[in-house]
């Protein structure tokens, strides 16, 4: 009786491990594509100018191609389906910032230049609000987690968002806009490593060490 349950202990920790592992690799896929978006919206613009409809096509197929990816990895885990349904109830409000704050410009006076600066930074406190809403809302109820890394996240981009407001008075033309997009970028794939990082090597211990 000893065996089996420390059989089914086993079991139980592999499961967990498998599930936080294909959890953090979801930093990977999605920041690499988006990060990947964002440099080629970026390149294409400095070559041919600014298009809101190259950048929705390049953002939106980060995405799918980010969901088609992560999706394949998800079937080879187990998946509490209660947890599961709040996990995709919980991804909606991911998307409520962006509404939001992409629609403050409509009812201000600014000039295109300042426009055009708020639209290529407006994306990152977004994600850290969405990401903080997503963790506040899923995180907190999924018990095979061995880190909140969504609300981690959330924190540290809001947080280092304060930065560019110093920097952002340094932009006077349309290069400046896309260097500070490029540095949000930057910060991005930063955060999303460490998240990474640290979800992947919490997985191992929590599981492994106890």
């Amino acid at each position: 009786m000893e065996e089996m349950k420390e059989l089914g202990d086993l079991a139980l920790k592999i499961d967990r491990y498998r599930y936080n592992i294909t959890s953090s690799l979801a930093w990977i896929i999605f920041g690499m594509l988006f990060g990947s978006a964002v440099a080629m919206f970026n390149g294409i613009t400095i070559l041919v100018g600014y298009n809101w409809l190259i950048m929705t096509a390049c953002l939106i197929s980060a995405g799918v191609i980010g969901a088609v990816v992560y999706g394949m990895f998800l079937r080879f885990i187990p998946l509490i389906e209660e947890t599961h349904k709040r996990w995709r109830r919980g991804r909606l409000l991911l998307f409520i910032p962006f509404v939001v704050l992409y629609a403050i410009p409509e009812f201000l006076n600014l000039t295109q230049l300042q426009a055009s600066l708020y639209y290529s930074l407006a994306w990152y406190p977004s994600l850290g609000i969405g990401l903080l809403l997503v963790g506040t809302f899923a995180e907190a109820k999924d018990k095979m987690l061995v880190t909140r890394s969504l609300t981690y996240a959330g924190i540290l981009i809001l947080a280092s968002s304060i930065a560019f407001v110093p920097i952002s008075k340094l932009v006077t033309d349309y290069y400046g806009v896309i260097a500070l997009g490029l540095i949000a970028t930057s910060m991005m794939l930063l955060i999303y490593l460490g998240v990474f990082l640290v979800t992947f090597f919490r997985a191992s211990k929590a599981v492994f060490e106890t």
